[in-house]
């Protein structure tokens, strides 16, 4: 089946060859935008402000409307596999693993993701739930991604990367926009949106969002049947084919912009969400209990924020932004009742001290307000807690050579609950070679502040009956530490970026990067107690070529080399894996993926994505958990039927039934990522 497909897909590609051919001469030019001019694309998150892709010193990768129109993909998550040097494996049908330049986990904690400038990191988990980021995929404009530190202007956490999800204005959204379809495994999913032109200076728009997903299968070879403490693992996972991990999720939201004056604009928006996931979860013990058990779980999710923004702006050089939000985030599950309150207020900025400096500033405060219901595996002590962050950062660029020599000079000073002060400074020197190609170089440190899961937590990992009478039970478990200290990374980077008229484009970026006082979990006869033992490197290399040959061919080769060599002093388990060798193992270091867009006639447009994720040794602290290299495929076919109705039948992971991608540390059994196809009728006005 699987060869009679690929030979399909493939003599499918090459009669749309031959047949755009034979029509080229009635298409036009289909690009609005020639590589040359990506030197010129505006970008706001490397540094704080309006910035051409050639002024920045940092590696940075944007997702624009367009990409994210012609991919075959329904999440986030999903987007963001097209990204070099991240890292994206799907754990099960709503989990995800996403991180920048290793340290791959289902809470990747040294990765900040920010929707509209909206932290959403979790603070009590170090890492993102990225089912619960519920952004309608039309209305995002662009996705700003930035490889390597950015502590120096966003703050901690911010260790191996950035990445912002900037939703369209509500003037960028006039009219009506509906769309439906379905399939195998996405079941059901249906979106509308309506905007408008309220007063002169006005826009608002709403929208509502709805997708039920199917469940996978269980990958049962991860427990090894000759693994005696896996054995009874393996036999559940066996005898039980589906995964039980089938989800659905309504969402919706509003924004509104306005223009106060010529100087002042504004924004309101919010969002509101609610979900269920069904899971299972393993191992699960009860008070009673000592055989581990699979357990069915359905996890009820729902939260809402609201953020207001006032933008006051002189001119291109001089300008101020206050900004505030509230979000609220509740997830229950079977072993832990999560409820978070986050006021965040935040002011910058930025202004020209001299011809030579252009300085962004600026403050901010947070406040997180959490509470637990402990269960019968995960305690939580206290149950509640109130965090508050203070911050300060300056940043100058400096022109040494005008137009051409850029120093970057800056730092964050933060006070947090667990390590008090925190300074994270940076260095970037950037040199503009000629009109189409940059060189830039930077240093930096950045920290990742521990959570109230490493301070606060006690898991039970196992239950043991004890000889002679086996009536009285040892319990190992998992307990955090108090006084831990933040992570630390000292990063140094360089790269390359060249852009030559409408046809090629490269951009290089390299890395060395040294860790200190990395988690670690110290075991011992009674279970694991997390410390700050691990340390170590990391190194690699991220390209990206794109290639237009013809103008109805575009391409984009990314290719992304990582090496991670963590260490620790604490003993063997033969049990468990240290962490350090978990996050040495957890990251493939090759993978390579090849994006390809072919304009054909009659308004038909056939996008493919190729990629191949090399083994990973490790997944998690289970010894069991190798995953294998794989080749996946998806493809669509896209075909505005008008200029108001289109048709999208799609494919994901074309080329194989099923595979493995990631197995989580908490929880979840290993799970199978099978082949999805569906379709898709949308429609605007």
């Amino acid at each position: 089946m699987r060869t009679i497909l690929q030979l399909n897909l493939w003599a499918l590609i090459a009669l749309f060859f031959v047949s755009h051919t034979t029509f080229a001469a009635e298409q036009s030019d289909v690009f609005d935008l020639d590589l040359s001019s990506l030197m010129e694309m505006q970008i706001t998150s490397a540094g704080r402000k309006e910035q051409n892709l050639a002024d920045v010193a940092a590696a940075v990768y944007v997702i624009d409307s367009n990409d994210i129109k012609n991919s075959s993909a329904t999440s986030l998550p999903e987007l963001l596999r097209t990204v070099p040097g991240l890292q994206v494996a799907r754990i099960s049908a709503s989990k995800w693993a996403v991180t920048a330049r290793g340290f791959a986990g289902a809470f990747s904690s040294e990765l900040l993701v920010q929707i509209d400038g909206r932290t959403v990191y979790t603070p009590s988990f170090s890492g993102v739930y990225w089912d619960m980021q519920t952004v309608m995929l039309k209305e995002i404009d662009r996705i700003e991604i930035i490889r390597g530190p950015g502590a120096t202007l966003w703050g901690a956490n911010a260790v191996n990367g950035i990445i912002n999800i900037i939703t369209k204005s509500a003037s960028d959204s006039i009219g009506l926009y509906a769309q439906s379809g379905g399939g195998n495994f996405e079941q059901r999913f249906g979106s509308i949106r309506y905007g408008s032109q309220l007063a002169e200076n006005t826009y608002g728009k709403a929208y509502f969002e709805y997708h039920q997903r199917d469940s996978y299968k269980f990958n049962a070879d991860s427990y090894p049947a000759d693994s005696a403490i896996y054995s009874y693992t393996h036999s559940v996972l066996a005898a039980e084919n589906n995964a039980s991990d089938d989800w659905d999720m309504l969402n919706g939201g509003f924004r509104f912009d306005g223009d106060a004056n010529l100087e002042n604009n504004w924004t309101l928006q919010g969002d509101i969400y609610s979900g269920d996931e069904h899971q299972k979860v393993y191992p699960y013990y009860t008070e009673t209990s000592i055989i581990p058990a699979l357990k069915d779980d359905k996890a009820k999710v729902r939260g809402y924020n609201l953020l207001g923004r006032w933008q006051h702006k002189n001119n291109n050089e001089n300008s101020w932004t206050l900004q505030s939000y509230y979000d609220f985030t509740e997830r229950n599950e079977v072993f832990a009742k999560q409820t978070y309150k986050t006021l965040d207020i935040d002011f910058q900025h930025r202004f020209n001290f001299s011809n030579s400096n252009d300085i962004v500033w600026g403050f901010g405060y947070r406040l997180v307000r959490d509470e637990y219901r402990s269960s019968d595996l995960v305690v939580m002590d206290p149950a509640k807690q109130t965090m508050r962050t203070y911050s300060f950062f300056m940043q100058d660029d400096i022109s040494i050579v005008k137009d051409k020599v850029i120093l970057s000079l800056g730092s964050k000073f933060e006070h947090n609950e667990f390590t008090n002060f925190e300074v994270q400074p940076s260095a970037r020197l950037l040199w503009k070679a000629s009109h189409n190609q940059s060189l830039w170089t930077a240093v930096s440190r950045a920290v990742r502040t521990p959570s109230r899961f490493e301070n606060d937590i006690t898991v039970i990992m196992s239950k043991t009956p004890l000889p002679p009478t086996y009536t009285t039970v040892a319990t190992a478990y998992m307990v955090g530490a108090e006084n831990l200290d933040s992570e630390k990374v000292v990063s140094y980077e360089a790269g390359y970026r060249y852009a030559k008229d409408n046809r090629f484009s490269a951009d290089v970026a390299l890395f060395y990067s040294r860790y200190k006082d990395v988690r670690e979990y110290l075991y011992s006869a009674s279970g694991a107690q997390v410390t700050n033992g691990a340390k170590g490197t990391s190194h690699g290399v991220e390209v990206s070529l794109q290639y237009t040959p013809v103008e109805w061919l575009e391409t984009q080769l990314n290719y992304t080399f990582i090496e991670v060599e963590m260490k620790t002093d604490s003993p063997e388990n033969d049990l468990f894996l240290n962490n350090a060798e978990v996050l040495s193992y957890s990251s493939p270091k090759h993978q390579v993926s090849l994006n390809t867009s072919i304009t054909l006639p009659k308004d038909v447009t056939l996008n493919l994505f190729g990629r191949y994720i090399d083994e990973i040794e490790y997944s998690s602290q289970n010894v069991n958990s190798k995953i294998d290299a794989y080749f996946a495929l998806d493809a669509n076919i896209i075909w505005a039927i008008t200029d108001k109705l289109e048709f999208k039948l799609a494919g994901q992971n074309l080329t194989d039934p099923d595979h493995l991608e990631f197995v989580s540390e908490y929880f979840t059994p290993p799970t199978e990522i099978g082949r999805s196809i569906y379709g898709q009728l949308s429609y605007s006005y």
